[in-house]
């Protein structure tokens, strides 16, 4: 299937945005197929993904707010409400032009992904479906199917209380984990070893910033699962499940589940836990109803076997997709947009490597100073870096604030262990010092 020409629109003003060659130049090669993005993202952790894109297609946005950095990339853009499904189809049309070229609809923003689905699907283009997007979109929903079917089962409880929490606690056993029931990232999730840690966990899931479930809709309270975490990044296409990488999940802040880094390796088929993993990712696609697209799994290696976290319904964040093109030379990117348009893209491996993102954060709260990453960039095997806050922003440590990073350091390498080294002598070298934070915050 191959994403149909759309009518031209006959819809009524405003018209889309068209950037000045000056601040917008498309090259000469690029495909007359057009491809439109639904978000953005922060420049740090998604402008590769505007360049990938840039380079292959005609590239447009549906925005929530008018583009800064972005225009660089766009063609053209409308800017709307990306909650409202009919919005977007609307902001399609007007993008799409009198020209009846190829389209397709893409998005990697979380919040997005059920409103972009239900969007394609009223233009008739290739799209995972609306209700396989809230299946992934809603954790309970994705615990609830998956215990349904057999696959893995994950004692849970949704609760709207935290005399429920801690019911569901003592019935369980601790520890437990505690997380709200629609985000991202592991904002708000936490792991609770006893009753009085159940209720401040319970506190903090409740009143996570981010959530875009409304609110009344639950806590769920699940049974910890033990073992290292990994996060599976996979190619679907008819249905069929294509596994392109696997990442180790580097986690801090203990108990609260800060993703603090990730690393990609080309091979994983000599882990002797890869065939359960593969059939477990596979199994969640099929009861979750995902049929297409990229996805980004996470799944927990417990003493048990592997045990599904969550299945998200797009491109994964925190620049995993941008480090595998290092380790694997796929271009996850790529890969979705060609997805996008309903064909199945090339993912034979390039190369065989190993690449690793690490998160650098301040040592206590306070406000982010100018940083210059020129050192940490010039180690021997540190092959990207980017500075995360802006000076002047303040900065909590989990779990008051989510994702409060300073920078982001990237390495390549043969192996782990020197990716490993040469993150630890980057890191050395960026000062993580900040401002304190006035009297008035720091009692905040």
């Amino acid at each position: 299937m191959t994403a149909p020409s759309l009518p031209s629109p006959s819809l009524p003003s405003p018209s889309p945005h068209s950037p000045s060659p000056q601040s917008a130049p498309v090259s000469a090669d690029v495909s007359a197929e057009r491809l439109v993005v639904v978000g953005s993202g922060g420049r740090p952790y998604r402008e590769y993904s505007f360049q990938s894109l840039h380079a292959h297609y005609t590239l447009s946005a549906v925005l929530s707010a008018e583009p800064t950095w972005q225009r660089d990339y766009l063609d053209s853009y409308v800017v709307t409400d990306l909650s409202d499904p009919v919005a977007i189809a609307d902001a399609v049309l007007r993008l799409a032009g009198p020209e009846n070229a190829s389209v397709a609809l893409l998005t990697w923003d979380e919040t997005a992904v059920e409103a972009t689905a239900e969007a394609a699907a009223k233009l008739g283009l290739p799209q995972l479906s609306a209700e396989a997007a809230r299946h992934c979109r809603d954790k309970y929903a994705t615990r609830s199917l998956m215990s349904d079917a057999g696959l893995a089962a994950v004692r849970h409880r949704l609760v709207t209380t935290a005399d429920q929490a801690v019911a569901a606690a003592d019935e369980f056993g601790y520890p437990v984990v505690l997380k709200p029931r629609a985000l991202a990232g592991s904002i708000g999730v936490t792991r609770a070893d006893d009753e009085s840690q159940v209720r401040e966990a319970f506190a903090l899931a409740d009143g996570a910033a981010f959530a875009t479930l409304p609110t009344g809709h639950g806590i769920l309270v699940e049974e910890y699962l033990d073992g290292p975490e990994i996060s599976i990044d996979s190619a679907v296409h008819d249905g069929g499940v294509h596994i392109v990488h696997i990442a180790r999940k580097r986690l801090g802040f203990t108990p609260y589940f800060e993703e603090v880094g990730h690393l990609v390796t080309a091979s994983y088929d000599d882990e002797p836990w890869a065939d359960e993993v593969r059939a477990l990712v596979t199994g969640a696609h099929q009861v979750l109803g995902v049929t297409t697209g990229v996805t980004h799994a996470e799944v927990r290696l417990t003493s048990r076997g592997p045990r599904l976290i969550e299945l998200n319904a797009r491109l994964g964040g925190d620049l995993i997709p941008f480090i595998s093109t290092f380790a694997t030379g796929i271009d996850l990117v790529r890969a979705a947009a060609e997805l996008s348009f309903g064909r199945l893209p090339d993912l034979t491996p390039t190369h065989d490597r190993t690449a690793e993102v690490r998160f650098v954060y301040a040592d206590t709260d306070g406000h982010a100073r100018p940083l210059d990453l020129t050192d940490a960039a010039a180690v021997p095997g540190i092959a990207h870096t980017a500075v995360l806050a802006e000076p002047g922003t303040r900065l909590l440590l989990p779990p008051r604030q989510a994702i409060p990073r300073l920078a982001a350091l990237v390495a390549t390498g043969p192996d782990e262990d020197a990716c490993g080294q040469a993150l630890d002598r980057a890191e050395a070298v960026v000062d993580r010092a900040v401002d304190p934070l006035p009297r008035s915050e720091a009692g905040a």
